[in-house]
């Protein structure tokens, strides 16, 4: 390993037992809750793109004592004041990590400090996060290391740089080291609950965020600056910040209704709590993509939140018990110098994985396409205006599009990311929704008496073109045209991002035409040998 590349986490200490009588709730080791099921949606199912709504937490555990001007949630005052003592002595031993401040110095006016940017100030920030962990009783051995960003975009990670065994914790977090709200925080945001149910938002999350925010603006005056430093600002990339033009290049109307509901909440939650918008939509974009929860919470996991995503991962957390009140990453084989730490955040499809933690995988094995069902009519429409359909009678045509719309009808209570399944990936192949199929038949029918298209000369191909060209005309550009796009490198993160998606998209709905299409082809082969058999 190259040690410039690498922020060692420096020895552990002689640390103190750890504080069990001031543990916070725990939670289950799912950092992106998706409330969507890994199982496709039946025929004209719908659903929406949104996480679990769940409801707001109002009354805190007695043994936990919370400033109630404080958004995020300190385990005891005593804890809080040994935090930041903590903090405080470490920058008066290192000025230099400091940076300066503008404008006022109270209120939402004062202005975050520069998390750190550097190599050698990231060095010296990570080691004295590790020894503010330690101190609270975390387990982070020298045995690991943060991985930099090497200008190739691989980002940070957490490495090893000795070997560990299969089954060796190679991370313990106690509660009291994770940042959440403050027990009873998202009541306080009720006049933001409307624009959260439109956006799929949890209040949990929101009340995280808003705790994330408040201590970002604290600078090196908040008990959890140790850990707010090291997570620095996040990518301008969605869910949460995107600039004009880019809901448009998602070429997808779910997604994009998705991220626009998502930036109005955002601006109602800054009614609601006096901050700035900015601030909020930067400490939202950091919770969507590191946070941990589930329904009875969401915590931010210092170092913890450095694991990257994988399908087939390194680790695995176990989540906090009654008897260890302490998260767990622990080997799920045996680890050579060198290798990442990653867990399986979900099994969650691109469009899900972007619009609740901001990344694609790219082949993402559980990729499918959503759609609005006008989007999909209006396809349904276009195909019937050509070929055999076009040769329709005006009643049947009637007749038709009536059974369209009826099929492919909007929700009673429509909404942002209210979309239907139209294709995706499914073990080793796709799976269509027969629905679609069955509408594309219909499409090219030329009327009640005429021939099934599989039985008529040339009725095949014409039904395979007709689901190909309905499908594709979902998307405004080809594949072509989005690589030589990606291939230009004149692109924003954003629109790479939506460049990426759309790429991935494309190559599940040609997966699935190349995949029907023989399927097809080969069972009107073994008719037509049966009856010539006959």
């Amino acid at each position: 390993l190259a040690q410039a590349a690498l922020l060692r986490l420096g020895a552990p200490k002689n640390r103190p037992s750890a504080m069990a009588g001031e543990a916070m709730l725990w939670q289950i080791p799912h950092p992106v809750p998706c409330g969507t099921s890994t199982e496709l949606p039946e025929a004209g199912a719908v659903s929406r793109l949104r996480g679990l709504q769940t409801a707001a937490r109002s009354t805190a555990p007695d043994r936990v004592s919370v400033a109630q001007s404080s958004w995020a949630l300190l385990a005891s005052s005593a804890g809080a004041a040994a935090a930041t003592a903590l903090v405080a002595s470490q920058h008066r031993r290192r000025q230099s990590l400091r940076a300066p401040t503008t404008g006022a110095s109270t209120g939402a006016n004062r202005v975050r400090r520069a998390a750190v940017t550097n190599t050698d100030n990231a060095a010296e920030a990570f080691q004295i996060l590790g020894d503010w962990l330690r101190d609270r009783g975390a387990t982070v051995p020298p045995s690991i290391a943060i991985s930099v960003d090497d200008g190739q975009g691989g980002g940070r990670t957490i490495v090893t740089i000795d070997p560990m065994t299969e089954g060796q914790v190679v991370l313990e977090l106690p509660l009291v080291c994770c940042l959440a709200a403050a027990p009873g925080a998202p009541v306080r945001l009720t006049g933001a609950f409307p624009a959260f149910e439109e956006a799929g938002l949890d209040p949990a999350d929101a009340a995280l965020a808003v705790a994330l925010a408040h201590e970002r603006t604290l600078g090196d005056q908040s008990a959890w600056w140790a850990y707010v430093r090291c997570v620095g600002d996040p990518e301008a990339t969605f869910p949460c910040l995107f600039a004009e033009g880019d809901l448009e290049a998602l070429q997808s109307r779910p997604l994009a209704e998705t991220f626009d509901a998502v930036d109005k909440a955002l601006g109602k939650l800054a009614e609601c709590t006096g901050m700035l918008k900015s601030e909020l939509a930067a400490a939202m974009q950091l919770v969507r993509s590191r946070r941990f929860g589930y329904e009875e919470g969401r915590y931010m996991l210092p170092l913890g939140d450095l694991c990257n995503h994988s399908f087939y991962p390194t680790c695995v957390w176990e989540k906090p018990t009654a008897e260890r009140r302490s998260w767990r990453l622990v080997a799920l084989q045996d680890l050579q110098p060198a290798d990442s730490l990653t867990f399986s955040y979900c099994s969650d499809p691109n469009h899900l994985l972007l619009s609740t933690s901001g990344f694609i995988v790219p082949n993402n094995p559980f990729s499918r396409i959503m759609a609005k069902p006008r989007d999909l009519r209006r396809s349904l429409e276009a195909v019937s205006a050509e070929g055999s359909g076009a040769k329709a009678a005006p009643d049947f045509n009637a007749w038709r599009k009536a059974e369209i719309e009826k099929n492919l009808s909007d929700p009673d209570e429509d909404g942002a990311g209210v979309s239907m399944f139209l294709v995706g990936r499914q073990g080793a192949g796709t799976q269509w929704n027969p629905l679609w199929l069955n509408l594309c038949g219909l499409a090219i029918a030329s009327g009640m008496e005429g021939e099934h298209w599989s039985r008529r000369e040339g009725g095949v191909e014409e039904y395979l073109g007709a689901v190909e060209k309905a499908s594709w005309r979902l998307f405004e550009t080809t594949a072509e045209e989005d690589r030589k796009l990606l291939e230009s490198g004149d692109l924003t993160g954003n629109r790479r991002m939506c460049v990426e998606f759309r790429l991935d998209q494309k190559a599940v709905l040609q997966d699935a035409i190349n995949g029907f299409r023989g399927q097809v082809e080969a069972a009107a082969a073994g008719a037509k040998a049966n009856a010539d058999a006959q």
